[in-house]
C-alpha cells in the first residue's frame, strides 16, 4: 500500500461531524439573533408609541386621572394605560404611560414619564 491518495472513511466521518457541530451552533446563533432583533424592534415600537402619548399628554394641561385603550392599526396589538396625577409644586402635573403588548406568550411593557406645567 505505497503510494494512497484521499481520505479514510474515519477522517470523513470526523470532519462531517465536526461540520455538523459547526452548523449547528452558527444556526442557533442566528436564529438568537433573530430573536433579538424582533423583540429590540417591539421594544422600540412599544416606547416610540408611548412617547407619543406623554407628548400629547404634556403640550397642554391635562386634568388629573387615569384612562386606558389600545393605539389604532396597524398597531392594535399595542395597549396603553395613561395616569395623570398632581406633582408636588402646584403648576405641575405628572404623566405616567404604560404601553403593553404580549410577546411569546408573556406580556412585555415599557414605561415612560412627563411632567405637564402650567
Amino acid at each position: 500500500m505505497g503510494d494512497r491518495r484521499g481520505f479514510t472513511l474515519l477522517e470523513v466521518l470526523v470532519s462531517l461531524a465536526i461540520l455538523s457541530v459547526t452548523l449547528l451552533l452558527a444556526y442557533q446563533v442566528l436564529s438568537g439573533a433573530i430573536a433579538a432583533e424582533d423583540r429590540s424592534e417591539r421594544w422600540t415600537v412599544a416606547s416610540f408609541l408611548g412617547e407619543t402619548l406623554v407628548r400629547e399628554s404634556t403640550a397642554v394641561w391635562p386634568e388629573t386621572g387615569e384612562s386606558e385603550g389600545k393605539f389604532a392599526p396597524p398597531m392594535e396589538a399595542y395597549s396603553w394605560k395613561r395616569s395623570i396625577v398632581p406633582a408636588v409644586h402646584p403648576d405641575a402635573r405628572e404623566v405616567h404611560v404604560v404601553v403593553t403588548w404580549s410577546a411569546g406568550g408573556r406580556e412585555e411593557r415599557v414605561t415612560l414619564a412627563g411632567v405637564a406645567v402650567k
